[in-house]
C-alpha cells in the first residue's frame, strides 16, 4: 500500500495536482482510516490517471480532491488565468473524468470555476451524492432541463458569473432540500411563471440571489416563496441591479397572502418607478396588501428594499403614502426614499415620502396640454391644474388632459392673456375654477355656463356691461369676481343694481362704476335707479340756467315794461314835450339818403293861406326846415 501510495502522490502531484488532506482516524479504528486513504487515493488516481491522456486540462487548471467525511469526497477544477483553455475539450475530459463509476457515491462537493465552459457537464446530472455545486465564472448559457431535478441532495447550487439567458419551467423543480441558490451576474432576462412557485415543492430554499441580471418584470413568486419562512428564518430573495420596471402576474396568482409570508425582497437598483406599481401589476388592493403584512417582537415579516431605483413621489403613489398602517411599517423598514419634482419650478429633492405632506404628490400631464402650459393632476385636492397664465393665448384651449376620474375637476388658470372674447368649451361642465384675470376680456358669451363653475375670476378685464339675459340664469357660482372692470353705470344698466345685490354674498369683491365720470369708483350696488338716470351735477347746472334765464327774461321784461311805459307816456305827451322843449322824438325822416329839396310841404285852402297857413310856414322855417309852400313857390306859369 505505501508503494501505491507513493506512485499515486507522485503522479497525481505531477499531474493533477491532487491536495489529500490529513484525517485523524476515528475511534482508533484503523481500518476506517485505511478505507478512507484507500477510496481517496482510489479517486485520486482516477482523476490522475484520466489526465495524463490530455494533460493540457490539469496542466493549466488548478485540479483539488479533498477527502470531506464518511468516505465523501469534492473535486475543485480551477482555471483561472488561464483564457486559452480548449472549451470542448475541457468540457470532454470532464465528462470522462466525472462519467467513472470511482465517483459515484464519494462525490458530495463539486466546483468547476474561473474556465471557458459554455455547456453544463451531463455527467454532473447523475452525481446523486451532491450536496454542493459550484459552476461560478464560467460561460454557461442554460441549465439543462431533467439534471439538476436529479440532484436530491443538493443543498447549495451557484452558478454566479455566467452567461445564462432563461431559467425554464421545471429546471429546479422537486429539489426538496435545496436551501441556497446563487445565480448572479448573468444575463437572464425571462424567468419560468413556475420556476419557484409552491408547485416546484422547493420546500427549503430561503436564499435566491438573482442579482445583476436582465431582469425586466417580477412576477408574484416571490410572495409565495416567502410562505415556506418564518420569523426564525427569513427566505431572502435579491433582485438588485437588474432592470426591473413593471410587476406583472402572467402566472394568475390570486390567493396573496392567505398566509403569512416571512421574505426579505432586495429591488436596489432597478427602474422602479412608483412604489405602487408592485400592488397594481399583481393586481392586489392596499386592504388585501396590508395583510401581508405582521409586526411581532419588534420584527417584520416582510420587507421591500428600492433604494437606487429614482422613485417618484407624485400622484401615482400618492394613495400609498396616505396608509396610516405602511407609515407604521416603515418603522422597521428602511425609509421610504423618493424623488419629489415640482412640475412648475423642475426642482427635484429626495425626500422620505411618508414624511411629506400629501399635497405634493402631483403629476406632470404632457398629452393634450395646452403648448406653453403645465398641467398638473393635484390628488390631494381633486383637481386638474391648468396653468396657462401669461402664456400669450388669444383664444382658449379647445382640448385639455382628460380627467382621471369622476372626483376631479379641471382647476383653471388663463390669467394674464389676451383673450379678448371668452367662448363656449366644454371642460367647463368640468371645471371648479376659472381664472382669467387680466386678461383682457370685453365680451363673454355664454354667461350661463359660466355661472355654473364654483369659483369664477373675472378680475381686470374690459367688460363693460352684462346682458339682461343673464336675470334668467340660474347662478350655482360659490365665488364670484367682476371686479376692476370698465362697468359702463349709464341709465340702461340701472338694474345690475339690484343683481348684483341678490348675489352679494358670491362677490369676493366689490363691483365699482368705471363710467361715467360722475360715478366712476362708486359701487354699483350702492346705487339707486335715479342715480343711474340722473346727474345731480347736471341737474344742478339746469336748474340754475333756468333760474339765471328767469331772472335774466325777468330783467329784461321789466325794461322793457318801463321803456313801453315811458314810451308811451312820451307819445302821449308829445305835443307837449314838444310844445315845451322842443322835442319831437317820433320825428323821422322816410326819404332819408335822397336829394329832396324841401323837408315840408306844407298845402292850405286859399282862404286859410293868410294869416293861418303863412304863420305856420314862417314858423317852421325859423326852425331850419325847408318849406315847400304853393302859394310861394309855385308861380303860376313856371316849369315845377
Amino acid at each position: 500500500m505505501t508503494d501505491f501510495t507513493t506512485a499515486v502522490r507522485s503522479k497525481i502531484s505531477r499531474v493533477a495536482n491532487c491536495d489529500l488532506q490529513p484525517v485523524a482516524c476515528a475511534g482508533g479504528r484503523p481500518t476506517s482510516a485505511i478505507n478512507m486513504w484507500t477510496g481517496l487515493l482510489l479517486l485520486c488516481a482516477q482523476f490522475a490517471l484520466g489526465m495524463t491522456s490530455n494533460a493540457a486540462i490539469c496542466s493549466e487548471c488548478l485540479c483539488l480532491v479533498r477527502y470531506l467525511r464518511a468516505n465523501t469526497y469534492s473535486v475543485t477544477v480551477n482555471c483561472q488565468g488561464h483564457a486559452d483553455i480548449n472549451d470542448d475539450q475541457l468540457s470532454e475530459q470532464l465528462e470522462s473524468q466525472l462519467s467513472t463509476n470511482l465517483t459515484y457515491g464519494h462525490l458530495s462537493s463539486v466546483s468547476i470555476i474561473n474556465s471557458p465552459l459554455t455547456r453544463f457537464p451531463r455527467s454532473v446530472c447523475r452525481l446523486t451524492t451532491l450536496t454542493h455545486l459550484q459552476l461560478d465564472n464560467n460561460r454557461l448559457t442554460r441549465l439543462p432541463d431533467n439534471c439538476l431535478t436529479k440532484l436530491s441532495n443538493l443543498v447549495r447550487f451557484t452558478a454566479a458569473d455566467n452567461a445564462i439567458e432563461t431559467l425554464q419551467d421545471g429546471v429546479f423543480s422537486g429539489m426538496t432540500r435545496l436551501q441556497y441558490l446563487d445565480l448572479s451576474r448573468n444575463r437572464i432576462s425571462s424567468i419560468g411563471l413556475s420556476v419557484f412557485t409552491t408547485s416546484a415543492n422547493l420546500s427549503n430554499l430561503y436564499t435566491i440571489l438573482l442579482s445583476g441580471n436582465n431582469l425586466t418584470s417580477v412576477e408574484p413568486w416571490i410572495i409565495e416563496r416567502g410562505l415556506i419562512g418564518s420569523f426564525q428564518k427569513i427566505v431572502h430573495i435579491d433582485l438588485s441591479s437588474n432592470r426591473i420596471s413593471k410587476f406583472t402576474n402572467n402566472m394568475g396568482h390570486k390567493e396573496t397572502c392567505h398566509k403569512i409570508p416571512f421574505a426579505y425582497i432586495n429591488l436596489d437598483y432597478n427602474n422602479i418607478r412608483h412604489f405602487i406599481d408592485i400592488l397594481i401589476g399583481w393586481k392586489v388592493d392596499f386592504e388585501v396588501a396590508l395583510h401581508c403584512f405582521h409586526v411581532i417582537g419588534g420584527r417584520i415579516n416582510l420587507m421591500f428594499w428600492y433604494t437606487g431605483n429614482r422613485i417618484a413621489c407624485d400622484c401615482i403613489d400618492y394613495n400609498f403614502f396616505r396608509q396610516p398602517l405602511l407609515q407604521k411599517i416603515e418603522y422597521h423598514d428602511q425609509p421610504t426614499l423618493c424623488m419629489l419634482t415640482d412640475p412648475l419650478t423642475k426642482k427635484a429633492n429626495l425626500v422620505d415620502g411618508f414624511r411629506t405632506p400629501l399635497s405634493l404628490f402631483v403629476c406632470e400631464l404632457t398629452e393634450l396640454c395646452p403648448a406653453r402650459c403645465v398641467c398638473v393632476h393635484r390628488p390631494a385636492n381633486f383637481t386638474l391644474h391648468v396653468y396657462c397664465s401669461n402664456t400669450n393665448l388669444t383664444v382658449l384651449p379647445h382640448e385639455l388632459p382628460e380627467l382621471p376620474d369622476s372626483r376631479t375637476k379641471y382647476k383653471l388658470d388663463f390669467s394674464n392673456n389676451q383673450l379678448h372674447r371668452l367662448e363656449h368649451r366644454d371642460y367647463f361642465v368640468n371645471a371648479s375654477i376659472l381664472d382669467v384675470s387680466h386678461s383682457g376680456v370685453v365680451s363673454v358669451i355664454n354667461w350661463e355656463e359660466i355661472a355654473k363653475i364654483p369659483h369664477v375670476n373675472l378680475f381686470s378685464n374690459k367688460i363693460a356691461s352684462l346682458p339682461r339675459s343673464i336675470l334668467s340664469v340660474n347662478i350655482t357660482t360659490e365665488k364670484l369676481n367682476l371686479a376692476n372692470n370698465q362697468w359702463d353705470c349709464s341709465c340702461d344698466s340701472k338694474w345690475m343694481s339690484d343683481w348684483l345685490a341678490s348675489i352679494a354674498d358670491r362677490l369676493t369683491l366689490d363691483v365699482l362704476c368705471y363710467s361715467p365720470d360722475r360715478l366712476r369708483g362708486k359701487k354699483i350696488i350702492q346705487i339707486d335707479n335715479e342715480e343711474f338716470c340722473v346727474d345731480p351735477a347736471s341737474e344742478a347746472a339746469s336748474r340754475a340756467a333756468k333760474r339765471s334765464l328767469t331772472t335774466s327774461l325777468s330783467s329784461v321784461a321789466g325794461v322793457l315794461l318801463v321803456l313801453l311805459t315811458v314810451g308811451a307816456v312820451v307819445y302821449r305827451l308829445r305835443v307837449r314835450l314838444f310844445a315845451s322843449w322842443k322835442f319831437h322824438p317820433f320825428d323821422r325822416d322816410e326819404c332819408l339818403g335822397e336829394d329832396m329839396d324841401f323837408d315840408v310841404f306844407l298845402s292850405c285852402c286859399t282862404d286859410d293861406n293868410l294869416p293861418h297857413g303863412n304863420e305856420i310856414r314862417e314858423q317852421l322855417e325859423r326852425f331850419g326846415y325847408r318849406i315847400c309852400y304853393p302859394p310861394r313857390d309855385f308861380v303860376a306859369g313856371d316849369t315845377i
